[in-house]
């Protein structure tokens, strides 16, 4: 069990432009605290109720799954819910035990991105303006995406409650097939108790809204770190070509250097260059202990269900409503594996651009030392920077890779069957 203080972070932390928005709901669901608040052994309780609810609710409809549906389409959405309930359930268990590696990526991060902007001059700046719009923009379409099912979902509910209450509650009839029940209905085992006021609404209710809100918000959390990586390899990457040494002692007068203390001067800022590009590469390594069980299992389990929700599409006769949440539900696979996918790809991509904006300085003007040395971190920044999810590379290839094999296969059932 870990102890109230290693949630504990700075207030600042809180208030940084690429993660405000995630810590705030970390901090609600008692994942992490502010140091500054009055009872942060809250923190530590509420974290255990969310965690058991969502593991809760993840049986449950695993157990319903396992019943047997009599329809295609009410078993695909059934699964596709319980599925996503588990891959965000083992992503939570996981940012749990490895929690003290999160807490220090995000002093980490706070902590580089106040030194950054201090520094930065008006181009990176629109380069950090720029990441934070596009993690909010990123952010804001998987929850809304992810919300408005769940409300749909839920204004079902209220509206056949109270409308048609014959399909909510006369289970007999739903069992004999002259009504259909509701989707929340759907998803849990309770039987007769569907009747039941607290176990038939409050808690599917309560299970539903922390799915919809849990489950994007992980995954939007990773992409800001990979994000972040991105931003620090497009700033070296812009750097590196300048060589500007005015930045590592700005009361320098370069019209008095010798070429001695030129060439010393630019062995710092060489210094200063790898060092950047280590902590760039530890981490990337940190990230990828972190993200490699979760995006492996999302690997797995999001291919098959696409797969099945494409067969469910294709073969079932789906309802509005199910149509609806079967769009959604691949949507929202896809999107989440596009999200590693693509950021791990933009990584790499910037960091093989290293090399090129080192050979893209005037080295030729340099002391032999200097050249020798911007050969030899030419010849480092050649090394790949991949993430790996344990056996699967995590890039674009690999993404589209799943998305056409679920297409296919789906093709090769409607054959089979």
């Amino acid at each position: 069990m870990f102890r109230v203080k290693e949630l504990l972070l700075p207030r600042g932390i809180f208030e940084n432009p690429m993660l405000r928005l995630h810590l705030r709901c970390f901090r609600l669901y008692g994942y992490v605290a502010s140091k500054y608040q009055r009872r942060p052994w809250l923190s530590q309780s509420r974290c255990i109720l969310f965690t058991a609810s969502i593991w809760v609710s993840c049986v449950l409809m695993l157990a319903r799954v396992f019943q047997g549906y009599e329809r295609l389409n009410d078993g695909a959405t059934t699964c596709a819910t319980a599925l996503q309930y588990l891959t965000v359930s083992i992503a939570t268990i996981n940012a749990i035990v490895q929690r003290e590696r999160v807490v220090s990526m995000l002093h980490e991060v706070h902590e580089d991105m106040q030194k950054l902007m201090n520094e930065a001059d008006d181009q990176e700046l629109d380069l950090v303006l720029s990441t934070q719009k596009y993690t909010r923009t990123i952010t804001l379409i998987l929850w809304v995406s992810s919300i408005g099912a769940g409300l749909m979902a839920l204004s079902d509910c209220i509206y056949r409650t109270i409308f048609m209450p014959q399909t909510v509650f006369n289970m007999p009839a739903v069992r004999r097939g002259e009504e259909r029940p509701l989707l929340l209905f759907r998803l849990f085992p309770f039987g007769e108790l569907y009747d039941n006021f607290v176990v038939g609404f409050l808690g599917p209710w309560y299970a539903l809204g922390l799915g919809v809100t849990t489950i994007p918000l992980w995954h939007t959390f990773i992409m800001c770190l990979m994000k972040y990586v991105h931003l620090k390899l497009m700033i070296l990457n812009k750097r590196v070509p300048e060589m500007d040494i005015m930045r590592h002692n700005p009361f320098l007068d370069l019209d008095r250097l010798t070429p001695a203390h030129l060439n010393r001067w630019r062995m710092r800022l060489f210094t200063k260059f790898v060092t950047d590009h280590l902590k760039i590469r530890k981490f990337v390594k940190e990230l990828e202990l972190l993200i490699c069980v979760p995006v492996m299992i999302d690997f797995i389990i999001f291919s098959i269900l696409i797969c099945f929700l494409f067969y469910a599409l294709g073969v079932g006769s789906p309802t509005k409503m199910d149509y609806f949440f079967m769009c959604i539900y691949i949507f929202v696979m896809a999107s989440i594996l596009l999200i590693y996918h693509w950021h791990a790809t933009l990584i790499s991509e910037c960091h093989d651009e290293l090399s090129f904006a080192y050979y893209s300085t005037p080295w030729y003007e340099f002391e032999r030392s200097a050249q020798r040395m911007i050969l030899f971190m030419m010849i480092h920044s050649q090394r790949p920077l991949k993430i790996r999810a344990l056996m699967i590379p995590v890039n674009l290839g690999t993404f589209l890779e799943i998305v056409q094999a679920a297409y296919s296969y789906s093709n090769l059932l409607r054959q089979i069957y």
